[in-house]
């Protein structure tokens, strides 16, 4: 499934550089936020963002799956590992805050208030390296840490099951991929390795 023709490969080039100058916005169906299943051991992971208009950015950052219940104003975070920790939470309008032993954090929200259980949603804090970081809870009692760490931003063009990415800047470059959308999951072949990446419309 490699890219290995001159011709496309020219042709991709050639409708990058007209989506740099008259903003094409092709039908595409890796318009949304995907992302990257395999991750490091410490966690880390990319995000891939397509934009209707041709618009593209790759994250790479904090990426941590972790179960969570909540009774009353008690919350239960259960890690990949299978270990519980307890906390007390109140929510005082679009403020989380969450007491853990000595500790207090507070969240802010990112959004509307979701029906039912206050707590689901999307919040937001200062890490203390000095990004913003996102906690999601969901309805299904799943919760999503993501810290994105470094964006680059640039622009795509697509032809068939082709894709050209251009993202400017150290690190970057122009890398001519294939993809599949099948469901939920993107397939990304590039240099003879199939990443996959779930559909996630949630942290920026």
């Amino acid at each position: 499934m490699r890219i290995r023709s001159p011709e496309t490969l020219g042709t991709l080039a050639i409708f990058v550089a007209g989506v740099a100058s008259a903003q094409v916005t092709p039908v595409s169906p890796l318009v949304g936020t995907w992302e990257a299943v395999a991750r490091s051991a410490g966690g880390l992971g990319a995000t891939l963002s397509f934009g209707g208009d041709n618009s593209l950015s790759y994250t790479v950052g904090a990426m941590v799956d972790f179960k969570y219940r909540r009774v009353r104003d008690s919350l239960f975070i259960v890690d990949p590992e299978g270990h519980s920790t307890p906390s007390r939470i109140r929510i005082a309008r679009d403020t989380l805050i969450t007491v853990r032993g000595n500790s207090e954090q507070r969240e802010t929200r990112v959004g509307a208030v979701s029906p039912g259980d206050s707590l689901v949603g999307l919040w937001t804090y200062p890490h203390y390296t000095g990004v913003a970081a996102y906690e999601e809870y969901t309805p299904a009692g799943d919760l999503r840490l993501r810290i994105p760490i470094r964006t680059l931003k640039g622009t795509y063009a697509t032809l068939g099951d082709s894709a050209m990415l251009h993202l400017p800047g150290p690190g970057g470059g122009d890398r001519a991929v294939h993809f599949a959308v099948v469901a939920d999951t993107l397939l990304l072949v590039w240099n003879g390795q199939t990443n996959r990446y779930l559909n996630a419309v949630r942290c920026p």
